[in-house]
């Protein structure tokens, strides 16, 4: 075993004679279990919350989207053949989206009419999310039906009661279009309401797609080409397989980036958060170098018998750098595994409920590895800080004092 090693283990598991020493020790090695263990726990909770958030839209946006590189709107003809040759995509789906106001009764709301086709189904998850009435998009019946978002229902005063109603729906006209009116009208008969969350139902009321192409008298056009993947292909080698051959005409899309701004977000919270807790962690290891500095003083006829009998300062250096970590380690130890066990019980116990009215019982947490190592690493780098800056202050002067 390694000398200075050796000597720190004993210095650690020994009792000091001052009572001072041990409590200051203990208060350090606490601090470091609590500062290690608040970590993990507000990492799995972001992990939990994000992890959420991420399977409402997957039961909505499609793995890849293809849109155009530039305007709004393409042309989808020459496209089926080109797709249809990827063995591995599940279903795809045309769509048409743009933005328009709606009427119900005496009440208005601007959202996005997104037209679809029949293979919409086949992208997401989205009947499962229709409390009331049903999906039907009936593309050969002669009533246009739609499907509308709950938030978008509210803000219009539409309930379950007024299925049989039909909603207006005004589109502006293109600029320099030929005509006195500036809006194209139609009427659209809801046969349900989904729920899926805030950002999917106060936007979107979905329709037939040869309804929305003739309402914005876009004939044989599409805003976009939504994509399922067969289980287990790479996202990312598919998105660029498909940009190359589409060529740069089109842009692809997978689902994160279509939620770029939402991850963002997620990301930039839990850096500041992981940042104010590491902060507070590098306060209770830096009690370490008081610990450190009193048992210096402790032990210094040890410290000055060893050196007396050939053992070099800088090795000396080494044992007091190996004491704090030690203690950094232990401390950090027992912390990340008091914290795994926390959220290991959350996830499968639910100690901690967030009430009734929300879409999960339980307050979502997620442990990941790389988290782990996060604070593993963290943990290490300031105990081993703390105890260099410690090291350094060992000398010949305070040895023979």
């Amino acid at each position: 075993m390694n000398f200075s090693r050796y000597i720190a283990r004993r210095y650690f598991f020994a009792k000091s004679s001052s009572n001072a020493v041990n409590i200051i020790t203990g208060i350090s090695l606490l601090g470091i279990i609590v500062g290690s263990a608040a970590l993990i726990i507000v990492l799995s909770a972001f992990n939990g919350l994000e992890n959420l958030v991420r399977g409402f839209y997957e039961d909505f946006d499609p793995d890849l989207k293809v849109l155009p590189a530039e305007g709004k709107f393409f042309a989808s003809e020459g496209l089926d053949s080109k797709l249809e040759s990827f063995d591995f995509l599940q279903a795809y789906s045309k769509v048409l989206e743009e933005k328009a106001l709606f009427n119900f009764r005496e009440k208005d709301y601007i959202a996005t009419l997104k037209g679809v086709d029949l293979h919409y189904l086949e992208i997401n998850n989205l009947e499962e999310h229709i409390p009331f009435g049903d999906y039907f998009l009936d593309q050969e019946s002669k009533v246009p039906t739609a499907v509308i978002g709950a938030g978008v229902a509210y803000y219009l005063g539409f309930g379950r009661s007024d299925f049989q109603e039909g909603v207006n729906v005004f589109i502006p006209k293109d600029v320099g279009k030929v005509g006195t009116e500036s809006f194209q009208s139609d009427r659209l008969y809801p046969m349900g309401i989904f729920s899926i969350q805030p950002e999917f139902d106060e936007q979107f009321i979905l329709c037939r797609l040869d309804f929305s192409q003739e309402l914005l008298h876009r004939e044989r056009q599409l805003s976009g080409i939504e994509i399922a993947l067969k289980e287990g292909e790479s996202i990312e080698d598919a998105r660029e397989y498909i940009q190359t051959s589409l060529g740069p005409d089109f842009r692809v899309l997978s689902r994160d980036e279509l939620q770029a701004g939402f991850l963002k977000v997620m990301r930039t919270e839990g850096l500041f958060t992981f940042l104010i807790f590491a902060l507070i962690l590098s306060i209770a290891t830096f009690t370490i170098a008081g610990s450190l500095t009193m048992i210096m003083f402790e032990k210094r006829r040890n410290l000055f018998t060893l050196w007396s009998m050939g053992t070099e300062v800088k090795d000396l250096r080494k044992i007091i750098l190996q004491l704090g970590l030690i203690i950094s380690f232990s401390g950090g130890l027992i912390g990340i595994f008091l914290g795994s066990l926390i959220v290991f019980g959350q996830e499968h116990f639910q100690w901690i409920s967030v009430g009734e009215g929300y879409i999960v019982d339980a307050y979502p947490v997620a442990l990941k590895l790389k988290d782990i190592f996060t604070v593993g690493l963290t943990v290490f780098v300031l105990g081993y800080l703390s105890a260099w800056l410690s090291a350094r202050r060992l000398n010949l002067k305070l040895l023979q004092s």
